[in-house]
């Protein structure tokens, strides 16, 4: 541990270099870019939190703002709005926190959306790698052969972001998606106009 840890992601355990074979992070000090277009986006990753006592859009730390906001970018940069947009933060809220998953921890799943390679959404590095794993929820991959939002409910507009985040993850407990509806659209409300969509 280092003393970047006294910070609010004291509450959270970084895998540090070498442990258990996994990739550190570099600074727990990363803050998310304004603009995607001028600086590079992170894939740090962070084991779960301790508890499940429910999600604080206002208690959020650096990087899970910064996964908020790469969620939106590439959202945008396909371009997809603000609906597309709450589908995919309602399900990275309840599956992930908002954290890039680096380890296992159900069954072999990973990344912000805990994909299974074993069920078609890619390779184990594609279910970690924040683009490529937003872009199969989305289903504009070409890595994925898991339907994503745009093959599951191509006209999700029309539907309750719960009820379509639920046929993209064929979750234990759909009900938990669309209880995340009000936080995904404070996220799109607060951070949208500040960050250009992702298109690299």
């Amino acid at each position: 541990m280092t003393s970047a840890l006294t910070s609010p992601l004291s509450r959270r355990m970084l895998f540090a270099t070498g442990v258990l074979g996994l990739a550190a992070a570099t600074s727990a000090a990363t803050t998310a870019p304004a603009s995607a277009a001028e600086e590079e986006w992170t894939e740090e990753f962070m084991t779960r939190p301790e508890t499940r006592e429910g999600f604080a859009v206002d208690a959020m730390d650096d990087w899970q703002v910064e996964n908020a906001k790469f969620i939106i970018a590439v959202t945008t940069g396909h371009g997809l709005g603000e609906e597309a947009a709450t589908v995919a933060l309602i399900t990275a809220i309840v599956e992930s926190w908002l954290y890039n998953y680096e380890p296992a921890v159900d069954a072999d799943s990973g990344g912000l959306f805990q994909q299974r390679p074993s069920t078609g959404w890619g390779t184990y590095d594609d279910v970690r790698h924040k683009q490529l794993a937003i872009d199969a929820f989305l289903g504009v991959s070409t890595h994925s052969l898991a339907p994503g939002l745009l093959q599951a409910a191509p006209d999700f507009a029309q539907w309750e972001p719960g009820t379509v985040a639920q046929l993209v993850q064929g979750s234990a407990h759909p009900e938990r998606y669309g209880q995340q509806v009000p936080a995904a659209r404070t996220l799109w409300e607060r951070y949208a106009d500040d960050v250009e969509p992702y298109t690299a």
